[in-house]
């Protein structure tokens, strides 16, 4: 069965506003594109992925053509409504099951996606967000299996839909996906775990990261 990863990427420029008041526009664009390229970096390296796609507008035609990936387009309407599009193209396509990544997810690698696919049995395989219940990874047999539901609580949204539409419906807990970038407190503990990867290097030559661990240890009394 045919597998396709599909990277949902938002235009660099409006990317992480919840990031906007303590980061700048130029370095919230920075850092997602730093966080994209690792996320396709893992997923290129994963051993069961038969064709990867990016889905969105100027930034991620320009992206995929640099990585050879294939892009998608967006069509509006919002994320769920836009991965709608993409799971009925990719159906028509002959693709058998869908894994939807987040771009932000710097902590995942191809061990990581190489579990998830190995814990799926078909139907909907979830992996959810730490801090609200979003959906951090969902894998779908077929692609259009279940409609998207994209947003707080989506996970358990997303598996309810599974388990009422009588299809295999679990749960995994991954590390790598456990925590997606969005918030302060995401980037200030992404910056004390000091990741590898362009996102790791992009956080100490932004200065991002000596500014985070500074405030750390000023929290914790520790600075000299």
């Amino acid at each position: 069965m045919t597998v396709a990863a599909l990277i949902p990427v938002r235009d660099f420029a409006t990317a992480k506003q919840r990031l906007r008041g303590v980061l700048d526009d130029a370095t919230c664009a920075g850092l997602a594109a730093a966080m994209l390229d690792d996320v396709m970096t893992a997923v290129a390296a994963a051993g069961r992925i038969d064709e990867r796609f990016l889905l969105g507008g100027d930034d991620a035609r320009r992206v995929a053509a640099r990585r050879g990936w294939q892009c998608l387009p967006d069509p509006g309407g919002g994320l769920s409504a836009a991965l709608h599009s993409a799971a009925a193209q990719l159906v028509a396509r002959g693709i058998g099951t869908l894994l939807v990544l987040p771009g932000d997810l710097p902590r995942v690698d191809a061990q990581c996606i190489d579990a998830l696919l190995a814990g799926h049995r078909g139907g909907v395989t979830v992996c959810a967000a730490a801090r609200d219940g979003g959906t951090n990874a969902l894998l779908l047999t077929p692609p259009d299996a279940i409609d998207f539901q994209f947003g707080d609580d989506s996970a358990r949204k997303h598996l309810e839909a599974g388990m009422a539409a009588g299809l295999p419906t679990r749960r995994l807990t991954l590390t790598g996906c456990a925590r997606d970038i969005d918030t302060a407190d995401d980037l200030r503990e992404l910056c004390l775990l000091q990741p590898a990867g362009r996102t790791g290097a992009f956080l100490q030559a932004s200065g991002i990261a000596a500014r985070f661990t500074a405030a750390e240890r000023r929290s914790a009394g520790t600075e000299q």
